[in-house]
């Protein structure tokens, strides 16, 4: 119970994070709308990428792993976009310079946007639960 319960935090800070910085992934500032968000990709967490890695087994090692990334990416939005929870769409990333390095600006479509969502969310998760 303990592991779900940090689960479901971790969730939702990682959609809290995620909506910070990615200008294209909105969600409602409404904290029913976190709770609802943050139990779907728990839900996915712990019962769809499971199964999919055993079912995807033979694929993810022809492709190194790219079947899993579209799946998984496709499963994100299709289950928050289903409960209309959040909005993924185009965004203009405006660049940054950090330590000596400059990012420029990029144009992110909303199907990028999609994979770098989740792949964000999914970092952020995995960073909590090595850190926690």
């Amino acid at each position: 119970m303990k592991k779900i319960f940090r689960m479901i935090i971790f969730s939702g800070v990682a959609i809290f994070v995620t909506a910070l910085w990615n200008k294209g992934f909105i969600i409602k500032a409404d904290p029913l709308t976190y709770i609802k968000a943050a139990l779907v990709i728990t839900a996915v967490y712990y019962l769809i990428i499971p199964v999919s890695k055993l079912v995807l087994l033979p694929l993810n090692i022809i492709t190194f792993g790219l079947i899993s990334m579209i799946f998984y990416a496709f499963i994100f939005y299709f289950l928050l976009n289903n409960f209309n929870l959040i909005n993924i769409k185009e965004w203009t990333f405006l660049g940054i310079k950090l330590l000596g390095i400059t990012l420029g600006e990029v144009k992110v479509s909303g199907l990028a946007n999609i994979f770098v969502s989740s792949f964000s969310i999914s970092t952020i998760i995995n960073l909590l639960e090595k850190i926690i």
